[in-house]
């Protein structure tokens, strides 16, 4: 059985840009976004894509008191109240879902798994599509993504 998660929009954003947002599907039974995630990315046709409000106290503490945005807030907040692993690429998203205890993941960690389960060719040449199209990525990580090819 595929597991649930709870996605943030950068990774949806991320793998529609370089043609890749079906993946999800394939890994996961169920991509959940709260309502404010769907509001930052539109539209978007993705047959196990699931929206839920989410109602926690959690919410207006992470974004008055740690800066933190309304949708990742909000994705936090859910992961806090469901226990579902969460896709999150911003660093201090990140770092608040780790301090939490949260299970967590973001693009890079989804193409990786693509790749294991045979569902892409190659996780490196993804991620560096999606450097050229303007997401951030250290050349560290990518030189470290190009070893595990090769190995």
């Amino acid at each position: 059985m595929l597991e649930t998660i709870i996605a943030d929009a950068s990774t949806i954003i991320a793998l529609e840009k370089i043609n890749s947002l079906s993946i999800l599907c394939k890994i996961y039974s169920e991509v959940i976004i709260p309502e404010a995630v769907a509001k930052e990315i539109g539209n978007v046709s993705l047959q196990c894509l699931l929206i839920r409000k989410v109602e926690s106290t959690l919410i207006q503490f992470l974004i008055e008191n740690l800066n933190a945005g309304k949708g990742e807030a909000e994705v936090i907040a859910l992961a806090q109240q469901t226990g579902l692993k969460v896709l999150i690429d911003d660093a201090k998203a990140r770092k608040l879902a780790d301090n939490l205890g949260l299970k967590l993941s973001g693009t890079i960690g989804v193409l990786i798994k693509a790749e294991k389960l045979g569902l892409i060719v190659s996780a490196s040449a993804k991620v560096k599509e999606l450097k050229e199209k303007g997401f951030f990525v250290s050349d560290n990580l990518l030189r470290d993504l190009s070893k595990l090819e090769v190995e």
